[in-house]
C-alpha cells in the first residue's frame, strides 16, 4: 500500500462512504488486512471469518472516530486504525467482554450489524458520553473518566487520587464508592428511556457486537478531542494498554488523563450541569454494575499483550492465490453490508436520536 494510494481512497470514503469506496478502501490497505488476519490467533474463526472481522472493524471505526474536517494528515488516520486493529488481533491473553456470561467468547460477528442495531449502539455511546461529560459532580466525572478509559476498578483509582489529592486513602475510596453507586444508578434509569431500542436487546447480540461498541466506549477517538492533544491521546492509550496494577503509578499518567478528560468536557460544554446527582441510592454492589456490563470485567489476574514474536506463523501468505481470492470476496461482501447500513441510516435519524458528536461520516451520503 503507498501512502498515496491510502490517502486518495480515505478521501473517496470521506466524501461519499458507499460499497465502491468502501472496497478501495479495504484495498488499500491489502497487506495490512492480510498480515493481521494471518497472524489472529483464534482457532475457532476461519481466515474468511478474520477478514471479515477486520474489514467490517475497520469500516465502522472510520465511520464513527473521525470527524473529516478535523483530520489532519493521512497518516494519522492509518496510525489510528493500526492500532484499534491490532487490539482487536492480538488481545489480552485472558479478555473480559461485556456480558462475558451470556458470551460465546469468540470476537466476531460485526456483519451482523443492522441499521436498527447501529443506531442503537450509537445512541447507547452518545448517551454515555454526555451523560458522564455533562454530570454535575466533578469528581464523579474525573472517577468515570478513569473506569472507562483507564481500568474500570474503583478501589486502584482511588488510590491513585488519594495519592494525588495528598488526602486519606479510606476516605477516597469511601467517598469514590458512592460517587460510582449514584452515578450508575442515574445511568441506569437513563438507559431505560432509549428512544432506538432497549438496552437488554444487546445481550442477544454477536460478541463482535458488543466487543465493538465496547471498545468505541472506551477508546478516546480523534474527533472527540482538540488536534493539539493528540499526542496526549495517544500516551493515555498507551498506559491502558501497558498498566500492571500491582505496581505503583506514574501521577503525570493521572495528570495525563485529567487534563485529556477537561479538553472532551470542553468539547460540549453546553452539557455542564445537565445530569444532576442523585440521592443516595442502594448499597454499593447490590444491582450489576452497568458499566462493567458495557466494557467488561477486567481479568483476575494481571496480563499484558503478547509479541508478536510469539505467536507461530501461518501456513498461508498473503501473496496466496487462496488468499487474494478470498480477500477479494470478502472485501466485497463487507462492502455491500456497509451500502446497505448507510442507505438505512440517514442523517435525519442521526440528528434525531444522538446528541454527541453528530458531524460524523455517517451523515455525509449524499
Amino acid at each position: 500500500m503507498s501512502n498515496e494510494e491510502f490517502t486518495n481512497a480515505f478521501t473517496a470514503f470521506c466524501r461519499q462512504p458507499a460499497a465502491d469506496s468502501a472496497f478501495a478502501l479495504i484495498k488499500s490497505c491489502h497487506d495490512f488486512i492480510c498480515q493481521q488476519a494471518l497472524s489472529w490467533r483464534e482457532p475457532a474463526l476461519s481466515l474468511s471469518d478474520k477478514m471479515r472481522e477486520i474489514m467490517s472493524e475497520m469500516l465502522l471505526i472510520l465511520l464513527e472516530d473521525f470527524d473529516p474536517g478535523k483530520v489532519t494528515h493521512p497518516n494519522s488516520v492509518f496510525s489510528y486504525l493500526k492500532a484499534k486493529i491490532r487490539r482487536l488481533t492480538r488481545p489480552y491473553r485472558t479478555k473480559g467482554l461485556i456480558f462475558v456470561d451470556n458470551c460465546d467468547l469468540i470476537d466476531a460477528g460485526r456483519c451482523n450489524f443492522s441499521a436498527g442495531r447501529l443506531q442503537l449502539a450509537d445512541e447507547i455511546f452518545h448517551l454515555l458520553r454526555s451523560f458522564s461529560l455533562g454530570y454535575s459532580d466533578q469528581a464523579a466525572t474525573q472517577l468515570e473518566f478513569m473506569f472507562v478509559h483507564i481500568y474500570p476498578e474503583v478501589r486502584w483509582i482511588s488510590r491513585l487520587l488519594a495519592q494525588y489529592n495528598g488526602i486519606d486513602e479510606n476516605k477516597q475510596i469511601e467517598a469514590d464508592k458512592k460517587r460510582h453507586q449514584s452515578f450508575s444508578k442515574n445511568l441506569r434509569e437513563a438507559l431505560k428511556k432509549l428512544e432506538n431500542g432497549e438496552f437488554q436487546e444487546i445481550l442477544d447480540w454477536s460478541s463482535g457486537e458488543r466487543s465493538h461498541l465496547a471498545w468505541r466506549i472506551i477508546n478516546i477517538a480523534p474527533s472527540e478531542i482538540d488536534n493539539a492533544l493528540e499526542p496526549d491521546r495517544q500516551m493515555l492509550a498507551d498506559w491502558r494498554e501497558s498498566i500492571d496494577r500491582r505496581q505503583p503509578q506514574q501521577l503525570q499518567n493521572l495528570e495525563l488523563a485529567l487534563k485529556v478528560h477537561k479538553n472532551m468536557q470542553n468539547t460540549r460544554s453546553d452539557l455542564h450541569g445537565v445530569f444532576a446527582v442523585a440521592e443516595e441510592a442502594a448499597l454499593y454492589g447490590e444491582e450489576p454494575d452497568i458499566l462493567i456490563q458495557l466494557i467488561g470485567q477486567p481479568p483476575e489476574i494481571d496480563s499484558v499483550a503478547e509479541e508478536a514474536d510469539k505467536w507461530p506463523e501461518s501456513i498461508l501468505h498473503s501473496s496466496d492465490p487462496e488468499a487474494e481470492k478470498l480477500f477479494e470476496q470478502i472485501a466485497d461482501e463487507v462492502s455491500s453490508w456497509l451500502d446497505a447500513l448507510i442507505i438505512n441510516k440517514t442523517r435525519a435519524e442521526i440528528k434525531t436520536k444522538t446528541g454527541y458528536n453528530q458531524n460524523n461520516i455517517y451523515g455525509q451520503r449524499h
